[in-house]
């Protein structure tokens, strides 16, 4: 029998002094931003942490209600997570950036960009979704108010099944193992809370990607049936300077599973823009 037991200790976090725990790398580098997605927390973007290392400065965080960092009010707006990155960057003494987010993580990418244009100055949303059906946005918002209501995450089989789609070695399913772990491990409170606010964003840029200045690469996976190649086609359509990129027979936790593949085009994408990162 296979043993998919694991640590779910967190790697060594710092703080900012309103709370917000961190990892970050002390290379004098150009500096790039991870940011996870929903349930999640700073260890997911472990691969990437250290496969770029050598050429940026890596920073990862846990966002509001995740991870090490403090829960989110009630009715969390996406400023509440903009700003606490801003305060963050802030802290570390950062003012130029490169961005990689994920899901949520992506949505936030978007949101801080439009807002602090001349601090960002290339972008990587993964798996982002964009301008959903209301079907598809109540159900997302029908499992945050579960989760809030009853104060326990749930059942986080389906969502597995999706992110992780004919992943089923002996290797991926200790890696899976992790992340049913990290979920089940997450305040349901800042989870549900997050999820929500999550469900609500996705219509937000619809009219705002025209004015987006930096190069943008939307990245997904074929197989992710939620954050779908053609929503990253139509927001790279829409973006000035973007671009979108769909690897083959992934879905929607590729950066976590396929972190090869992944890093080679974000690697890819930030090289031919390296102008923009010095």
């Amino acid at each position: 029998m296979i043993d998919l037991s694991t640590d779910l200790t967190l790697s060594f976090r710092k703080f900012t002094a309103d709370g917000t725990a961190y990892t970050i790398s002390d290379a004098p580098l150009p500096t790039l931003v991870f940011i996870h997605g929903v349930g999640m927390n700073a260890d997911v973007w472990q691969s990437q942490l250290e496969y770029f290392s050598g050429s940026y400065q890596v920073i990862a965080y846990d966002f509001l209600g995740h991870g090490q960092s403090p829960l989110p009010n009630d009715n969390p707006t996406l400023d509440d997570y903009v700003e606490q990155l801003n305060r963050l960057i802030e802290h570390v003494g950062v003012s130029s950036l490169s961005l990689v987010g994920h899901s949520m993580g992506a949505l936030l990418s978007v949101a801080f960009t439009l807002k602090y244009p001349d601090k960002v100055q290339s972008l990587i949303p993964i798996n982002i979704v964009f301008n959903r059906t209301l079907t598809e946005q109540n159900r997302v918002l029908q499992r945050a108010e579960q989760v809030i209501e009853s104060g326990e995450i749930g059942n986080t089989t389906p969502a597995l099944r999706r992110w992780f789609e004919g992943k089923d070695s002996t290797e991926e399913l200790i890696k899976i193992a992790k992340i049913k772990q990290w979920l089940m491990g997450v305040s349901p409170y800042g989870y549900g809370r997050t999820y929500r606010l999550f469900a609500l964003s996705d219509k937000v840029f619809v009219n705002k990607l025209s004015l987006l200045t930096a190069p943008v690469l939307y990245l997904t996976g074929d197989n992710d049936p939620n954050s779908t190649p053609a929503m990253s086609k139509q927001m790279a359509d829409l973006t000035p300077l973007g671009e979108y990129c769909s690897i083959a027979n992934e879905a929607h936790m590729m950066a976590y599973i396929a972190h090869d593949k992944t890093n080679e085009v974000i690697e890819s994408f930030l090289n031919k823009h390296h102008s923009t990162n010095d």
